[in-house]
This record gives C-alpha cells, structure tokens and sequence, in this order.
C-alpha cells in the first residue's frame, strides 16, 4: 500500500490560481481535507482496478465521436 497523500491548504490555493478558479478566503482547509478523503479512494480504487483479477473489466458508459461526414 502507499502512503497516504495529504492535500495543503498551500496546495488548494495553487490549483485553483492556476485553474483561474475563485476560492473564498477561509474554504481551503475545508477543501483540503476533501481532497485528501478523495484521493485516498481514488488511488484504493486505482490499485484494486489494476490487479489481474479485473484486467478485462471495461467501462461501462461508452464514449463514441459522431462521423463528421455524417454531420453535414
């Protein structure tokens, strides 16, 4: 297992500045703290998707480009 990634409030405000995102004054601890639950269950999810056992899995939701020439 990896360690655990903890979100700073430094960070919160870095993403959203480069975002161009407007963040309240006070919000970034609260952010932070979300952030960081949210990780650790991406990457928990991450690694348990990547084992053998779910290889053949797919998504199930389909994302398809409609033919262009078809548009016309």
């Amino acid at each position: 297992m990896t360690e655990r990634v903890e979100v700073s409030e430094a960070t919160v405000r870095a993403l959203a500045d480069l975002a161009g995102l407007p963040l309240e004054e006070g919000r970034e601890a609260l952010i932070a703290s979300q952030l960081t639950e949210w990780l650790a269950g991406a990457n928990e999810l991450s690694r348990k998707m990547a084992g053998p056992e779910h290889r053949e899995v797919t998504p199930i939701t389909v994302f398809v480009h409609p033919n262009v020439e078809d548009a016309e």
